[in-house]
């Protein structure tokens, strides 16, 4: 292999990804992984399901790269010809492995399914490959070695996909850069920031980031919607500066920092709750359950998360959450007192600490005047009194659904912390067991 930085393709083959039916996670999860290796994905290709495509992108990202890597077309249809690809550019033909057979005979047993000849088919791989085990499937993983470097073939589907590069790829290619002083030292620190845009971001830091480059650490700008998350890397020596690197971007941007370590708001506003022993309910209007799916999909949720009420009507506002009919008639749904009435009504009825509550109009009808589409109001209920913040967020319903998600932890989160300066609340919950 070349000397330097270990240089990475991806190949991604598959008709399904190029017409828009299945989004190529698979990519981007490989590049995350690998950057935080140390290891430079240098281009991302899609490609058909065709023999001659399939050919030519393999052809071109071997000339270029070290380390080749191929997901899709090793499944048991007509349409996954990966394999076949391979044999001929390897020049190598199909030879059957016993143990593989019996292994996905076993698999077929174990779920009760009935075996085929075309599973076990899946036991033929090319004789110049080295299979690489995939206990989640039946597709082996194939590693092959080439004149300056190694091309690899994965399935596509993702969890198989992601062991085989796990327990396989990663510890293969960490010996064998190890074995030739090639293993890279690098690293990465992040920080979360909501509030602002990039550009003000990079005037707040001004000549900082580049006093940081003089020095080998580089800063990356990572916007989505509501939020940026600003990436420090470093390599060789200028790791051990990475932290004092970190520190100072941190306390420049320490108006609108959410998470010292890059975390999403809502891992955040779990990691607070959970530490503090607090409880949380939930009263969603425009979200219809959207902010309670985000904080059950991480681990631990139920220490603080009681529940919530997708209260859509106001019907469910006012039976279920106790929102004054007269309140509804006189402000609308969508207005600072419903919210906050839904807030306190929310933490009241369940018997939470906190009682986080959203209304507005998603869009893209619905909106007047006075209350355009984007409108929305966010209500945070705790032990000292509820904080209500107005949004006006955009005509793009899916926008505003996941910036109204965002801002509502950001405000819990906000809440919580002003929260530690006070008095810890005594947990509702702990007075009536």
């Amino acid at each position: 292999m070349a000397s330097g930085r270990l240089l990475v393709e991806i190949l991604s083959i598959g008709d399904e990804l190029l017409i828009g039916q299945t989004v190529n996670t698979n990519a981007a999860w490989m590049g995350r992984l690998l950057e935080a290796e140390g290891w430079r994905v240098n281009r991302c290709v899609a490609v058909s399901d065709e023999d001659a495509a399939i050919t030519e992108a393999l052809v071109e990202a071997e000339a270029r790269a070290e380390l080749v890597l191929i997901t899709g077309g090793l499944g048991p249809t007509r349409d996954d010809i990966t394999k076949h690809v391979l044999c001929r550019h390897f020049d190598t033909e199909l030879v059957r492995h016993p143990e593989i057979e019996a292994r996905i005979e076993a698999w077929f047993a174990s779920r009760g399914r009935e075996i085929l000849q075309v599973n076990r088919d899946q036991a033929l791989l090319p004789a110049a490959c080295t299979p690489l085990d995939n206990p989640l499937g039946t597709a082996s993983g194939m590693w092959f070695e080439r004149p300056g470097g190694v091309t690899v073939s994965m399935p596509g589907v993702p969890y198989e996909m992601e062991y085989i590069m796990s327990h396989g790829v990663l510890p293969a290619m960490r010996s064998r850069l190890e074995a030739e002083g090639r293993l890279p030292v690098r690293a990465h620190r992040s920080l979360l920031t909501m509030g602002t845009g990039e550009s003000q971001l990079a005037a707040r830091l001004g000549e900082l980031e580049d006093a940081l480059a003089s020095r080998g650490v580089m800063l990356a700008y990572l916007p989505s919607p509501g939020s940026v998350r600003i990436r420090l890397t470093a390599e060789g020596e200028a790791v051990d500066f990475l932290d004092t690197a970190h520190a100072e971007v941190m306390e420049r941007l320490s108006d609108w920092v959410v998470s010292a370590q890059g975390n999403k708001v809502e891992e955040e506003l779990a990691r607070l709750w959970a530490a503090q022993g607090w409880t949380l309910a939930l009263a969603e209007s425009c979200t219809g359950g959207g902010l309670g799916a985000a904080l059950v999909a991480q681990p631990g949720a139920s220490a603080y998360f009681l529940g919530g009420v997708q209260a859509y009507a106001n019907a469910v506002k006012e039976g279920m959450l106790g929102v004054d009919r007269e309140l509804l008639a006189a402000h609308g749904a969508v207005s600072e007192e419903v919210a906050r009435a839904m807030a306190e009504g929310v933490r009241q009825k369940l018997g939470a600490d906190f009682g986080l509550s959203v209304t507005g109009i998603a869009g893209p009808d619905g909106g007047s005047e006075a209350k355009p589409v984007g409108t929305v109001y966010i209500a945070c209920a705790g032990p000292s009194g509820t904080r209500c913040t107005l949004h006006k967020f955009g005509r793009d319903r899916t926008r505003n659904l996941g910036m109204t998600l965002r801002s509502a932890f950001q405000l819990a989160l906000e809440v919580g912390r002003s929260a530690l300066t006070e008095a810890k609340p005594a947990s509702r919950v702990a007075d009536s067991l």
